[in-house]
């Protein structure tokens, strides 16, 4: 199979992506330069779908546009709407993280020392592999549904809990470091379930 290059956009136009990498959002487009002057195809595929073609504006008109007073006004608009969207998501996900984290701190895991062999750390964590799903259960009752980057976070957050409560029981048993358990609750790896 013989593979097409990419489909170019032509001298003089400017693509909807080009637009957007210039501050133009869709409102934008459409309030300012309604009904766009060509088409060229896409170029990407959805599975066997095509998409619909790039939608092109002449340069020309673009930067005529873009010297009124009021696609400045608008645009600057839309330029606060976006940043004042970008600190509430912030503050959203900063909130939701802060929730998750009370959560996970106030399971304390009731471990309790069994006969083991000096670096059985697999069977040390084994008897609780119960415990830690009922508390992942109870983290997203209290916070509502759970993403499954949020989910991840959560089952490392309480398996850094338990492993903590371990290494105070069982002397052999490695100690979780206070700083690595950031980094360990962003591996996608490493379910415990």
């Amino acid at each position: 199979m013989v593979k097409r290059p990419p489909p170019v956009t032509p001298e003089g136009f400017l693509a909807t992506q080009d637009l957007k990498e210039r501050g133009w959002t869709a409102r934008l487009i459409r309030d300012f330069l309604g009904q766009h002057d060509a088409e060229r195809p896409n170029g990407l595929k959805m599975g066997r779908r095509k998409l619909p073609p790039v939608k092109l504006y002449t340069e020309d008109r673009v930067n005529e546009a873009e010297r009124d007073e009021p696609f400045l006004v608008a645009q600057g608009r839309a330029m606060e709407a976006r940043e004042r969207a970008e600190k509430a998501g912030r503050t959203r996900r900063a909130n939701r993280n802060r929730l998750l984290t009370e959560l996970v701190d106030e399971w304390t895991p009731p471990v309790r020392a069994a006969a083991l062999r000096t670096g059985a750390v697999n069977k040390a964590r084994e008897p609780y592999a119960r415990a830690l799903a009922q508390e992942l259960k109870r983290v997203a009752t209290a916070a509502g549904k759970l993403t499954t980057p949020e989910e991840r976070f959560v089952k490392r957050a309480l398996a850094f809990r338990l492993d903590a409560a371990l290494a105070t029981v069982y002397p052999w048993f490695p100690v979780p470091k206070a700083e690595e358990a950031p980094a360990r609750a962003q591996r996608p790896d490493d379910d415990w379930d």
